[in-house]
Formats: structure tokens, C-alpha cells, sequence
């Protein structure tokens, strides 16, 4: 398994990150508490008014929890969002390796004749006739069955065939050495893995546009732009399959970064054509693979079977669930999770304790204070609302920036965490998916401790005794 994590100094930039942005946001903190306060004593309410100003004459006193909220939130939503990130795409990479649910590697029956016993003999029956000396001059001929065939079995949704064959151009004075692929224009874009970039434009523009033109061909962005070529330009090139030299003439209609199964490393340019023209020019057609779309909940062996009770030659066969669940029972891959789930769920925990202690001890600090509004008239209730909205002023401070830090954070560094050996650890790129479920989720933690913290500062404030609190030197 290509593991990101066997450097952990991968982890520490981003960390220190957050850290830094964290300290900023802090300073800038009081001026905001102020003018919340300052919106407050217009509006009206006398529990906004003191929250808002108490919080930003005192920042000192809640900078300690509002930091552990920021910190722990921003953390466990960029481990989150990495995790997330990393399950989607090992679901990306298996697909983009096979190109489709399932991909089966079929082989036609060939009408090559045996070689005869008496031939070279000289004379007789050893001798070919001239018939079979054109047939065997252009080589074997393949047949095969429809490819719709593949849909009367159970599971099959769609089937398209797609035929790689190897190619060259020439092209800035120098030989050009990739692969051809020809598709089914109708079908592949019912059966073929597809991201939004892997191509300017949608796969189904660029099946449409193979369609306008026979000869057209899509091939790679960078390698129009090395070789000065733009759309609607022709060039020549020569695709062999299974031995048989074949020089066409192709026009590009479009182009793409990615494309399923491709790996400019090690392929070379891919061109991607129409499969139809292609055996057009070559005077016949020559073995493919089938890629389908079966049901989520298909049987790929019953698949297989029911393919070759059609009479069709399956050589091998590939599906990217089973790969994924295969690497998905890697021990590393398992460690991995459960380490990210188990600091998640830490964290959370801690700053709930965290807070709770938080909002106990300041009771306690404070108790004098609150005593001393409670002596000029204000009212429990009044009172059990300054502290909410304190309570509530910090932790929907805590909860926006930690969610925008992790959020910002994960933007901007989980896609520097793709490493790897080799090209099909980087390809395709990562999509960084922003663990929003886990994030809910720690919001509803939060919404609980609200209540908690509030109702035992209730509780509190309804036990505490004024003549106790207006003592000279009571501090506990």
C-alpha cells in the first residue's frame, strides 16, 4: 500500500499551520467580542450585553478553552477529511486501473488455418490456392458475437467493448510510441469510470464529438501542446494489431488530462478513437475487452459463467470492489484508520472535559462577581442568561473557526500528501473530500455540552447564597 504516512513529518506543517492561524485569530478576538457587545447595547437584552462585554475586557481568561476548542476541532476536521479523502479515492484509483465495474479480457474465434503437413512439399494438395495465399498474406481473421450479447446476463447492465492496441506517430521530427483505444462511442459512457477532471468537457461531449467525425480521434492536452497541435488538425498514425501494421489518417476533436486506464508514464500518448473505424481500416475486426456496468450487489463469478455459457472466450477478468477490498484488509491500511478514528474521538472527549472543567473553575473564579450582580438586582434567570450566551459566544467561535481552519487546511494540504511509488499512486489526483458527516457529528457533541455546562452552572447559580458572595475575601 502506497502510505502517506510513513513520513510523519507530513503531519507537522499542517499542524503548525492551524497553530499559527489559531494565535492570529485569538488576537483579533477582543476587538470582535466588542463590537458584539456594541451591537448588543442597541439591540437591547442584558445577558448579551455582559456576555459580549465581559469577553472582550477579559481575553486572557477564555483564551486557554477557546484555543482547545479551535485546535481540537480544526484537527479532528482535517484527520477526518484526510481519512475520508483516502477512502474515496483508493475507490478512485481501483476504478481508474480497471476503467469500469468489471472488465473482461475476451478472445474471438480466429479463422487461421492450421499449417499443413505436405506444405512446402512442392505440388499437390500441399499447395495453397491463391485464395488462401491472399488470407494468409493478411492474416487471420477474428469473429465475434454482438456485444449486446453481454446484457442477457443477469447483474449486466451495459457492455461496451474497448480494443488497446499499440501506436505511433511521427510527429516533431522524432517517432511518437503509445497506445491506440478504440471505444464504443454509445456505450462507453454508460460503463466507463469518469471524474469531471479528468477533461475539460464531459465524457458524453466527447463521445459526441467522435461521433461528428469518424476519423477523430481524443487525444492527451499536453501532448497537443508539446507538439504545437490544436483541434481540427490531422496527422498520421500507425496502430498495429496483433502484428498487422495499420497507417490511419486522424483528425482530434478534443482533449483530455486523464482517461481510465492511462498512464502517461509508462503508455506514452493515448489516442482515443472510434473501435468501428478503426477495424474499418484494418479490413476486419481483432480481440477486445468488454467492460459492463453490473448491479452493486452482483456476483462476479456468476457473471463470468454466464458470459462463457453465451459461448464467449473470457481469458481473465478484473472488478475494482474486489481490489478494494483486498487492500482494504491490509493490517497497515486498518492501523491507519483506526489510529485517525481513535484521535478523533480523543479529541472530541478531551475538549468536552476540557470545557466542562472551563466553565466549573470560572464559576468558581467569578464567584464574587456573579454574587455581586446578583446583590444589585439581577435575576437568576437573567443571570443563567449572561452565562449562556458566554457559553455560547465561545463555542460558536470555537466551532466557525476550527470548522474554516479545517476546512482551509485540508483544502490546502491533503492533496501534498499523495505520494507513492510509481504513476498509479498519484493518478488520478486526490479529490479532497471534507468530512462533513464527522464534523455534524462533533457539532452535536458540542450542542450537548452546551446544555450540560449550562444546566450545571444553573444549578449552581440557584444553590449560591449572596450574603456568601459579597464577603470580604470570599474567593471560592
Amino acid at each position: 500500500m502506497n502510505d502517506p504516512f510513513q513520513n510523519p513529518l507530513l503531519f507537522l506543517v499542517p499542524a503548525l499551520g492551524i497553530f499559527a492561524l489559531t494565535l492570529f485569530i485569538l488576537r483579533i478576538l477582543p476587538a470582535l467580542m466588542a463590537g458584539i457587545s456594541w451591537i448588543a447595547s442597541r439591540v437591547g437584552g442584558v445577558g448579551i450585553l455582559l456576555a459580549g462585554r465581559h469577553l472582550s475586557r477579559t481575553p486572557g481568561f477564555y483564551a486557554a478553552p477557546l484555543m482547545l476548542l479551535v485546535l481540537t476541532l480544526s484537527l479532528s476536521a482535517f484527520t477526518a477529511s484526510l481519512a475520508e479523502t483516502l477512502d474515496d479515492h483508493l475507490y478512485d484509483q481501483m476504478y481508474y486501473q480497471v476503467g469500469a465495474d468489471m472488465r473482461l479480457v475476451e478472445l474471438g474465434e480466429s479463422t487461421e488455418r492450421s499449417a499443413s503437413p505436405f506444405r512446402g512439399a512442392g505440388g499437390g494438395a500441399g499447395e495453397l490456392t491463391e485464395e488462401e495465399e491472399e488470407e494468409e498474406e493478411a492474416g487471420p481473421a477474428w469473429l465475434f458475437l454482438p456485444v449486446s450479447e453481454h446484457l442477457e446476463v443477469a447483474g449486466v447492465q451495459a457492455a461496451a467493448r474497448v480494443g488497446r492496441y499499440r501506436a505511433i506517430t511521427q510527429l516533431s521530427g522524432g517517432s511518437q510510441e503509445g497506445a491506440f483505444m478504440g471505444v464504443d462511442r454509445v456505450d462507453f459512457s454508460q460503463v466507463a469510470f469518469w471524474r469531471q477532471d479528468f477533461a475539460p468537457a464531459s465524457l458524453g461531449a466527447l463521445m459526441n464529438a467522435l461521433a461528428v467525425n469518424r476519423d477523430g480521434v481524443l487525444v492527451p492536452r499536453t501532448f497537443m501542446a508539446r507538439h504545437a497541435l490544436n483541434v481540427g488538425d490531422t496527422f498520421r498514425v500507425s496502430v498495429y494489431t496483433y502484428g498487422q501494421r495499420n497507417e490511419i489518417d486522424v483528425k482530434i476533436v478534443g482533449g483530455f488530462d486523464l482517461f481510465p486506464t492511462w498512464y502517461a508514464e509508462e503508455d506514452g500518448p493515448l489516442f482515443v478513437g472510434d473501435l468501428d473505424f478503426l477495424f474499418e481500416q484494418a479490413g476486419g475486426q481483432f480481440p477486445y475487452d468488454v467492460w459492463l456496468t453490473v448491479d452493486r450487489d452482483a456476483d462476479y463469478e456468476r457473471v463470468v459463467t454466464g458470459v462463457r455459457e453465451l459461448r464467449l472466450n473470457v481469458l481473465d477478468w478484473d472488478a475494482p470492489l474486489l481490489q478494494v477490498s483486498e487492500e482494504q484488509r491490509q493490517p497497515e491500511r486498518q492501523g491507519l484508520f483506526g489510529l485517525l478514528s481513535v484521535g478523533f474521538v480523543a479529541a472530541a472527549l478531551l475538549t468536552v472535559l476540557g470545557f466542562l472543567l472551563y466553565a466549573l473553575f470560572s464559576f468558581r473564579r467569578r464567584f464574587i462577581e456573579l454574587g455581586i450582580l446578583r446583590a444589585i438586582g439581577l435575576s437568576s434567570r437573567q443571570m443563567t442568561t449572561f452565562l449562556a450566551w458566554e457559553l455560547a459566544f465561545l463555542i460558536l467561535i470555537g466551532v466557525v473557526v476550527g470548522t474554516g481552519l479545517g476546512a482551509w487546511v485540508s483544502d490546502m494540504f491533503i492533496p501534498y500528501l499523495q505520494v507513492g511509488a510509481g504513476p498509479s499512486a498519484r493518478i488520478p489526483p486526490f479529490v479532497v473530500q471534507i468530512a462533513w458527516p464527522a464534523i455534524f457529528r462533533i457539532y452535536a457533541l458540542f450542542g450537548l455540552l452546551f446544555v450540560a455546562a449550562l444546566g450545571g452552572l444553573a444549578v449552581l447559580l440557584l444553590r449560591m447564597k449572596i450574603f456568601q458572595a459579597v464577603k470580604l475575601g470570599e474567593t471560592t
